[in-house]
């Protein structure tokens, strides 16, 4: 797993690299900086477009977490997003190193092939903070249950 970070200097790098290892059969590699581009910038929502930013990510399977605000369409913002064996995580509105564990834990969990879940796990829908904060950090047992059958595969 390829993790890339862009103006987050308060990641703790090797928390995150380990929260990954611990819940997912990957080693982490820290590739450095990875810069935002500034065509995935939408002036008028002063966010940043975060399929654009997901397609500029090649080694598979990656992670970037970001500093700055993302969305997509429908969405008024959003935590991460996931898709093609790549995944993008916004420390933006998290604000804890805790809480950017967690969304790097469901976005990979995407990665994986694991759908929003409706048991009280980490790939719970999160469409606010609150609910963002109220989510367990882990996979709940039918989670961990498809991932296992999903790497045995």
């Amino acid at each position: 797993m390829y993790l890339y970070l862009y103006n987050s200097a308060n990641i703790d790098i090797t928390s995150i690299s380990e929260g990954i290892e611990k819940t997912f059969p990957v080693k982490v590699a820290y590739k450095g900086y990875k810069e935002v581009p500034l065509e995935a910038f939408h002036a008028e929502r002063k966010q940043w477009y975060a399929p654009v930013l997901l397609s500029l990510l090649i080694e598979k399977p990656s992670i970037w977490i970001v500093d700055v605000d993302i969305y997509t369409n429908g969405m008024n913002f959003i935590f991460g997003l996931a898709g093609g064996g790549k995944a993008i995580v916004s420390s933006y509105r998290l604000g804890s190193i805790g809480m950017v564990g967690k969304e790097v834990t469901h976005e990979i969990g995407h990665i994986f092939g694991l759908p929003h879940c409706k048991n009280r796990c980490v790939m719970q829908f999160s469409n606010s903070l609150i609910e963002a904060i109220e989510k367990p950090s882990w996979l709940c047992n039918a989670c961990k249950k498809k991932l296992e059958h999903k790497i045995n595969i």
